[in-house]
This record gives C-alpha cells, structure tokens and sequence, in this order.
C-alpha cells in the first residue's frame, strides 16, 4: 500500500513539474503570427543625375514609402531562464514606394517628368531577417512576462518594379537596343524590441512586441546604352526607419 501511494504521488510530482516548466532553459518557441510595418517617418532625398550633359539635382523630389502588413515565423530558444535568442523572419514585405516632384535629370532646361503622376514610383520585395537576444523579466513560470531586446538584421531587396511611364522614360534615354536596371544597397542594421509574452496553457503562448529598425538603402537607377555604356544614372537615399508590430501565437517544443 505504502509503495502504491508512493508511486502515486511521484507521478502527481512529475505532472506538476512539468506543467510548470514555462520558459526555462532549453524550451524552444515556434511563434506565427502578423506583422504590421509603419514607415511613416520614411523619406528620399532628392533625385541626383549624372550624363554626360553633367550632374543634376531634381530640387522638390521626395518619397515615401507607405505601411505594409506580412506575416511573420519567429523561433526563440531559451539559453537560460531569462535570456533567449530570438530569430524573426517571414513572408518578404512588398514595398510600395511614392514620389512627388518634377525629375529633371538633364536640369531645369531639359525634358521632366511629374512623379506624383507615376503611383507607386517603384516596388521591391523586403528581406530583413532579425536575430535578437531578449532578456524575460520574472521567473520560468510567470504566466506574463515583458521583454526586452537588441539584435542585428540584415536587409536586401529583391524584384525591384518601377512604375511602366517611369520605365519607358528611361528606356527612352538608353536608347534601342539599352535597357534600364534599378537596384538596392543591402545593409546591416541594429534593431531594438519591447515586447510581452502570455502563457496561455502549459505549451501555448501569446506575444505581442514592438521592434524599431532604422533602416536605410541607396536606390540607383541606370539607363544602359546597348554597348553596355550607362547613358543616365539617377540616385537618391531612402530612410525606411520602420516601427514593427507583432502579434502572435507560439507553441513550446
């Protein structure tokens, strides 16, 4: 009888520990969930054009890029109780990128162009994985818990789109047989998060975070002659500078 109720109240023991287990070192956290994307403190400088007729600047030009949603994966993995790494990735943004002003790229004598007739100027798809490391205040077993973290992200750009009027101007310019190539700078960024997470039961989470990215790329834009000679080139500097909000639902493995 005595073994029986040992046995017993060993096993209750062990349900209990683990279903207290929470966050603690070792767990690791798959989170899926949607992503909103501010940008707006987003700018670009004013459009810079280089030919053969000389340098100009496209004074009144500016851009914006506007507010996207995506959906995002995260995976954190908790190296101690309080401290995880944190990877965000997910579903690449498209990015929608709007101008204003008159281009002259051949200065104030020569042919313009009205950008903000041309929506959007540009489009391109986002990749910006982040790998954070959050600190987790309170013990493994509180059922909320805020956060905090720094991480680094590195950002590129893929099918970068220009509006077709915008194109076909500069198709124009390189001339039969020319084509017009637009890319991106890649970067390294910090990035920093606040955040909250909920132990809804014993492996199921909710999250909720804010992550600001400042975020800058270098657009160039080039009419190429067919015998490979670059007739135009056009640049300007984009701010992105996103406020990233998160909400989500995670499952500890």
């Amino acid at each position: 009888m005595k073994k029986t109720v040992s046995t017993g109240l060993a096993i209750i023991s062990v349900a209990l520990c683990s279903s207290a287990m929470g966050q603690t070192a070792g767990s690791l956290i798959s989170t899926m969930g949607g992503t909103w994307l501010d940008f707006g403190s987003s700018s670009a400088t004013s459009l810079r054009s280089s030919s053969a007729a000389g340098v100009f600047t496209s004074s009144g030009t500016e851009g914006q890029i506007h507010n996207t949603f995506t959906a995002e994966l995260a995976l954190t993995y908790f190296v101690t109780d309080n401290i995880a790494l944190d990877l965000a990735t997910g579903i690449p943004p498209k990015l929608k990128l709007y101008a204003q002003g008159a281009a002259t790229p051949f200065g104030a004598g020569g042919p313009a162009l009205n950008l903000g007739n041309l929506q959007p100027l540009a489009t391109a798809r986002s990749w910006p994985p982040i790998l954070f490391v959050k600190y987790f205040f309170g013990s493994a077993q509180t059922k909320l818990r805020p956060y905090v973290g720094v991480g680094v992200n590195y950002t590129w750009y893929s099918h970068i789109e220009l509006n077709p009027t915008f194109s076909g101007a500069l198709q124009n310019i390189a001339g039969p047989g020319g084509q017009v190539k637009a890319s991106l700078s890649p970067s390294w960024n910090p990035a920093f998060n606040v955040g909250a997470s909920y132990n809804i039961s014993k492996n199921w989470y909710a999250t909720a975070s804010m992550t600001y990215l400042p975020l800058k790329t270098n657009a160039t834009i080039d009419s190429v002659a067919a015998n490979g000679q670059t007739v135009l080139s056009n640049k300007t500097r984009i701010t992105a500078d996103p406020w990233i909000g998160f909400v989500g639902i995670g499952y500890r493995f």
